[in-house]
């Protein structure tokens, strides 16, 4: 049975159960509905958008549209039916959900960064401390991730898109440099779910032979 902590969050997954695990990460502005979210379950990973002004964007890279209370409630349903956790690097993911979803999922929701640190300071206590963002973990464990996508600017990225969009009302009208932006700000988010689940399967794994050793 998984321990939980006093807010009832699940702080001490087997390995199965974090590779079992949706992954979970949303991108877009501090207190506003999120502008896409990317989403793991198993093999497979898709990217869902919900800000109408990137609508003509998320058609030009066949990417979902779907209103976000009925996703969650989806998401929701498929968590409880598969007996799955809903994994998200901090609280961040919990608390929005709550607030643009009115739905409250901590009964199965997983909060990677706890993890990542009970992880390290248990089983690497040896190696020095690579900071507790999720860029420093997949850092440490060499999870691949192009330079070329520079350092993250998310919010930057999604604005310039959705401004040029606003006035040029096409995917086509988009300057090059606008493009990349999008495709960047996607594939980092694809990069950051992924990522996400294999350090969790790792720390899951050591933390759960530490316990039996």
């Amino acid at each position: 049975m998984m321990k939980k902590s006093k807010n009832n969050q699940k702080i001490a997954p087997t390995q199965s159960e974090a590779v079992r695990a949706i992954y979970i990460d949303f991108e877009g502005f501090t207190d506003r509905l999120p502008s896409f979210m990317g989403l793991q379950i198993d093999e497979n990973f898709q990217q869902i958008v919900f800000d109408d002004s990137l609508t003509i964007a998320a058609q030009a890279k066949g990417l979902q549209i779907a209103a976000f209370a009925h996703c969650m409630e989806s998401m929701i349903a498929t968590s409880t039916r598969e007996n799955r956790l809903i994994a998200a690097y901090s609280e961040h993911e919990l608390r929005v959900i709550q607030k643009y979803a009115g739905l409250n999922i901590s009964d199965r929701y997983l909060d990677a960064r706890k993890v990542a640190k009970s992880w390290f300071r248990k089983c690497r206590a040896d190696h020095h401390s690579p900071g507790t963002g999720l860029k420093d973990f997949l850092r440490f464990i060499n999870y691949e991730r192009g330079a070329y996508l520079g350092e993250r600017k998310s919010t930057k990225r999604i604005r310039a898109v959705a401004t040029m969009l606003a006035s040029k009302g096409s995917y086509s009208g988009l300057t090059t440099t606008v493009k990349a932006q999008w495709t960047k700000v996607l594939e980092h988010n694809k990069i950051d779910v992924q990522g996400m689940k294999s350090l969790m399967s790792m720390a899951c794994k050591e933390l759960q032979l530490s316990k039996e050793a």
